[in-house]
């Protein structure tokens, strides 16, 4: 059996902090999860595929201001949580059975 260090398991995560968007309106919601987050988890959007009347154009701006602010820096940390966790080195330990 392989196991990992839970102490630094826990500390990586703590360094890591909450992921948490920040309120959104109605338009700035939809730019998010069926552009920007289809879009950065390499799924095609189709032009014929976006409603136009979903958002407007502060919405596009208001998601700019978003992703400079909030989720660059979450990526980052998201990152530095994924790579902390591949290099951990693994501890192997015998498991006794009853």
């Amino acid at each position: 059996m392989i196991t990992v260090s839970i102490k630094q398991l826990a500390e990586a995560i703590e360094e890591a902090g909450a992921y948490k968007l920040p309120d959104m309106n109605d338009g700035t919601d939809y730019v998010y999860n069926n552009l920007y987050r289809r879009l950065s988890g390499s799924e095609n959007v189709r032009l014929s595929e976006i409603d136009y009347d979903r958002f407007e154009l502060d919405d596009i701006d208001s998601m700019r201001e978003l992703y400079s602010n909030v989720l660059e820096a979450d990526e980052y940390k998201t990152d530095t949580l994924a790579h902390t966790l591949q290099e951990m080195t693994p501890t192997m330990v015998a498991a006794a059975f009853v």
